[in-house]
């Protein structure tokens, strides 16, 4: 047969019980179980009495002429015939009963062992009775049923256990939560320490509670209020953490939450990317990633981004070359070039434009060997070089002034290093004069020549004196240059 179970994921609350006490009404704790138990001591009281004392004081009657030894009179045709083993059976039936009754009231058995504890109890009554009127062999099967009855009840303790766990489980998962308290409890009154059924009482106490928040998260998610749902959610699981619907609906809500966070995210993205902004449109891309890690339309965004940013990059680099260019800082260009060709290698622009700066780079060093120490240009060999450089580059383009400028000053220094400039000797026209790499200049007191521009040494012999040796440097564009020759320190 089919029962309607309460279903609070749908909204239809669930017939709550207020937890109640699990002892039943047969139980040895209400009024009506202690005085069967008190009628029973009773009735055990005056049965032990007519065994053991009422044959003190019934006299019987003596065989007289009238009556033959043999035969025994009885006054009451209800009394059984007292015999010794049938007294003692009934005897030890009642001893078995009572200690295993001690034992199981030891055991709580009286709290979980309804209606059989109860049965129990009065067959043991009634075997009283049967004893109190010396029936003994009806008091000994009596005793040894209500004897059966213990036994069976005990030896069915894990079975009544394991179907009032179950029965409480049911009822908790139907949020019968009266029903529920009592199957725990009835499963605690036989083990005090189960473990699955104080979680499962510990867990029926607060499932009001967990109904509520289960009510005010789904009106919050209904209104599309996200946070205050995950927050109602998240206080029933934090309530009962074994709830199966809070645990899915606050895991549904979570992904609903990421949902709509990953959408806003992918649209901001989208929106930068538009727009040329990268660092926003990676942030948001960034967001989107974290929510929600495979996404396709994420790795499809990420993969435009880069490119994005690549081409971004070579443009920089290019713009940032030609300004480099623009200014002959060849060395700068150079360099940017050879991080477009990292980026692209394909660049041609950065190919060409890497080939050009280079041959800049040498050309200007060339020039700037010999601007940066005219005097390098002042020898015959490193003349002809220059020469031979301003040859080769001929004239600068227009866009190169700072060539230009470097080539008309080579040029200068060249023409200035091939002309000659005038220079003095004074001597005493007793000492030989004579120029290292020019020749011998004789005797003489006052002598005019011209030399090209350079540094020469001067050197004085005189026989008995000590020759004397002079630089003599002759710089183009300067006054005529004048020395003095003269060996006057005797040996």
């Amino acid at each position: 047969m089919m029962t309607d179970k309460p279903q609070p994921e749908t909204g239809v609350k669930p017939e709550l019980q207020p937890p109640v006490s699990t002892r039943s009404q047969g139980s040895s704790d209400t009024p009506g179980y202690r005085w069967l138990w008190l009628s029973l001591a009773a009735v055990l009281i005056l049965g032990l009495l007519v065994i053991f004392a009422l044959p003190k004081f019934v006299k019987q009657p003596q065989p007289g002429p009238e009556t033959p030894p043999s035969v025994a009179v009885n006054t009451d045709v209800n009394t059984a015939v007292d015999t010794p083993a049938a007294s003692a059976g009934a005897n030890q039936a009642m001893q078995a009963w009572l200690q295993l009754r001690a034992k199981l009231e030891l055991e709580n058995v009286s709290r979980w062992g309804e209606p059989d504890w109860s049965q129990a109890a009065a067959t043991a009554a009634a075997a009283a009775r049967l004893l109190a009127q010396r029936q003994f062999d009806a008091a000994a099967a009596k005793y040894t049923r209500a004897l059966q009855i213990l036994e069976q009840l005990y030896s069915g303790r894990d079975a009544r256990l394991a179907m009032a766990l179950a029965a409480g489980e049911q009822a908790l998962a139907d949020n019968v939560v009266a029903s529920a308290v009592a199957q725990f409890e009835q499963v605690l009154a036989i083990e005090p320490q189960h473990a699955a059924a104080t979680r499962g009482l510990a867990r029926a106490a607060v499932r009001v509670a967990v109904l509520q928040a289960m009510r005010t998260g789904e009106q919050a998610g209904n209104k599309a209020d996200f946070a205050a749902a995950q927050l109602a959610y998240q206080q029933a699981v934090t309530l009962d953490g074994e709830y199966e619907p809070a645990i899915e609906a606050l895991a549904q809500v979570i992904a609903r939450q990421q949902d709509v966070l990953y959408r806003d995210a992918m649209t901001r993205a989208l929106t930068a990317l538009d727009a040329g902004q990268l660092n926003a449109a990676g942030k948001a891309l960034a967001e989107a990633a974290q929510l929600q890690p495979d996404s396709v339309a994420v790795a499809d965004a990420r993969q435009r981004l880069l490119q994005t940013r690549r081409q971004a990059r070579l443009s920089r680099l290019r713009r940032d070359a030609a300004t480099q260019v623009a200014a002959e800082n060849w060395q700068a260009a150079a360099d940017l070039y050879t991080q477009v060709l990292a980026v692209d290698g394909s660049a041609g622009f950065a190919t060409d434009g890497l080939a050009r700066a280079r041959q800049r780079v040498t050309l200007h060093k060339q020039f700037d060997h010999y601007l940066d120490q005219p005097e390098r240009i002042y020898s015959p060999e490193p003349l002809e070089n220059a020469r031979q450089l301003l040859a080769a580059a001929s004239t600068a383009p227009a866009d190169e002034p700072v060539l230009a400028r470097k080539i008309a000053a080579l040029q200068a220094l060249v023409t200035a290093a091939g002309t000659p400039v005038a220079v003095t000797l004074i001597s005493d026209g007793e000492t030989e004069v004579a120029i290292y790499h020019v020749g011998k200049l004789g005797q003489f007191t006052r002598h005019r020549m011209e030399l090209l521009p350079g540094s020469y040494t001067v050197v004085g012999t005189r026989n008995g004196y000590r020759d004397v040796r002079r630089s003599l440097s002759v710089s183009p564009g300067r006054a005529a240059a004048s020395l003095q020759v003269i060996c006057g320190e005797p040996i």
